[in-house]
């Protein structure tokens, strides 16, 4: 008899972070383990890493949207995991996988283009090659950039904690900027600020106009998009054009797809079954396969069905038995006599017949 075998704690960590995590914040987080990983063996920031000289000068635009999704570092993963995945879940629950995905690409776009656009025009004032060489690249980008635009419209009495300092939520991310040119010795990323700063600007709607509208995301979700709608924790957007980033995110409300790139009514979020139905749905009758029995009655149907058969209670047919009728001997045994000589007759005809032959 084989013993059983042990349970691998991974898999089940990965399964449970596989279904309770939406599609786009899903894909963000696996993205960035992979070019982890693969530091190991090649630096990936060498082919996708926004570097003016290589992104502009050899026209390799990818770049600008490749670049905030690697990760080099373990202390930079491990803060993506930790940082985020809640801010993702949230967002992505609010405004949809798609959205949050062309949120996501226009934050790197744009932060990118700003980039290049500040390192061509000190290359130009400074003659200096340095310039076209600075990096823009990390997932801590796009950490910052979301946390700017969760921050941008909190309530100014609202506080937050970093480490053991309570600060204005507003200005959460300047004082999240500050700690880091600390641990840097006075130096960070010019990327950083940027980031910072669109997101900032995409928390008070000045960059509305580059969000995806209704129409255009549906035709996307129904063409290009139409195989990442059936996938585990893909969530539909709103129905409207009218969502904003920041009240989306603080109040987390999702609207669940059906799998076909529509949507429902909003609802708290959901692990897989990020393409489940609406809520309504929990109030109908759940319709049960059946099989045909033998006796004519279907497994998984109700127990009181007027389709199945039951079979006489014995029981309760020996509890109520009918009628007795009193019988009188002397009947019985008159009959019996008659049919004794009737018998007896039969055979001295029988008898005399076979004398006469």
């Amino acid at each position: 008899m084989s013993s059983p075998q042990p349970n691998n704690r991974f898999r089940e960590h990965y399964e449970s972070f596989y279904n309770t995590t939406p599609l786009t914040t899903r894909i963000v987080l696996i993205s960035t383990t992979i070019t982890y990983l693969a530091s190991f063996l090649y630096d990936p920031s060498f082919i996708l890493a926004n570097i003016p000289a290589f992104t502009l000068l050899k026209i390799q635009l990818y770049r600008i949207f490749t670049s905030f999704f690697i990760c080099t570092e373990l202390l930079s993963l491990v803060f993506a995991f930790l940082s985020f995945l809640d801010y993702g879940k949230r967002i992505e629950s609010g405004i949809g996988s798609t959205n949050f995905a062309a949120v996501l690409l226009s934050i790197s776009g744009i932060t990118n283009m700003i980039h290049n656009l500040l390192c061509l025009i000190g290359y130009f004032l400074t003659s200096r090659s340095e310039f076209l060489f600075i990096p823009s690249v990390g997932i801590w980008n796009l950490i910052l950039a979301v946390i700017s635009m969760e921050c941008a419209t909190a309530d100014h009495s609202s506080q937050r904690r970093l480490f053991i300092v309570d600060v204005p939520t507003r200005y959460y991310p300047c004082v999240l900027l500050g700690f880091f040119c600390l641990l840097n010795g006075g130096q960070i990323h010019l990327s950083y600020f940027i980031s910072v700063g669109v997101g900032y600007l995409m928390g008070f709607g000045k960059l509305d106009y580059i969000k995806l509208s209704t129409e255009r995301r549906q035709r996307l979700e129904a063409g290009v998009l139409r195989k990442f709608t059936s996938k585990v924790g893909f969530v539909a957007g709103p129905h409207s054009n009218s969502w904003n980033l920041a009240t989306m995110a603080i109040s987390g409300a999702i609207s669940v797809g059906n799998g076909n790139g529509h949507s429902s009514e909003p609802s708290t979020f959901r692990s897989n079954v990020f393409n489940a139905s609406s809520n309504n749905d929990s109030n109908k009758s759940v319709q049960v396969p059946t099989f045909g029995g033998t006796m004519g009655n279907r497994l998984g149907s109700s127990t009181g069905s007027t389709n199945t058969r039951s079979r006489p209670n014995a029981t309760a047919s020996q509890s109520n038995p009918g009628p007795m009728h009193t019988v009188d001997r002397s009947v019985l045994v008159a009959a019996a006599e008659r049919r004794a000589a009737a018998s007896v007759a039969s055979v001295k005809e029988l008898d005399e017949e076979n004398g006469k032959r």
